[in-house]
């Protein structure tokens, strides 16, 4: 590898083992939330309306979310070691979550990991209800909370070379710019379907050794 390699994980369902959004809208959301969720995967409705409506009817407040968070997150087993491995090898790795920040901190606090370069959506809470903030908005996507895609391009116009791992409806448009692509769950099925070459894994663990058997790491 000559260029230098830089690795941005999707955090839901990725880094960690469950999604916290899906975690919120099942203890805490409308029970209609996963037909909203259907029409994002289907693009019947833009990721940002998706947000925003089921954000929208979760009435508990910070600590609730935070104290559910804490007990029911898990990170993938393989991400520690994986994220040691490379901040000892210099190699930076940033999250890029189509979620929140406040689900991004409470998590990665809670598993000793913090701080960790992250970019998310922002939560803010007025009136007693939850509203979506978009503090990374995009000149090219309209779609997207948070336009994985701009900065993986921007990376790339450094110089580096950028490997991303996701799994999700919102990690597309990183796909269509990354340099090498791991995928799982829908966002593999969406690759297939749209015939565009990505490396399949399961945990951390996979991508290690995938990375090893290239000699990028």
């Amino acid at each position: 590898m000559k260029q230098p390699l830089l690795i941005a994980c999707d955090f839901d369902g990725t880094v960690t083992k469950h999604d916290t959004l899906v975690e919120i809208l099942d203890r805490y959301g409308s029970p209609q939330w996963r037909r909203v969720q259907e029409k994002v995967v289907s693009g019947e409705m833009s990721i940002r309306e998706g947000l925003r409506q089921e954000m929208g009817s979760v009435r508990a407040g910070p600590e609730e979310i935070r104290e559910l968070l804490q007990t029911r997150v898990e990170l993938d087993p393989g991400f520690p070691p994986f994220y040691t491995e490379t901040r000892a090898l210099g190699i930076p790795v940033v999250i890029l979550s189509g979620g929140f920040d406040l689900c991004v901190e409470t998590v990665m606090e809670k598993q000793g990991i913090w701080p960790i370069p992250y970019l998310a959506n922002r939560l803010s809470r007025i009136d007693g209800s939850w509203r979506v903030e978009y503090p990374y908005p995009s000149e090219t996507c309209a779609d997207c909370g948070h336009c994985k895609g701009d900065p993986i391009r921007e990376w790339n116009a450094k110089g580096y070379a950028t490997v991303f791992v996701g799994n999700g409806v919102t990690d597309r448009c990183a796909v269509l710019n990354a340099t090498l692509t791991f995928a799982k769950d829908e966002l593999e099925s969406w690759c297939r379907s749209q015939k565009i070459a990505a490396v399949s894994f399961r945990t951390f663990h996979d991508v290690r050794q995938e990375l090893k058997s290239r000699n990028w790491i």
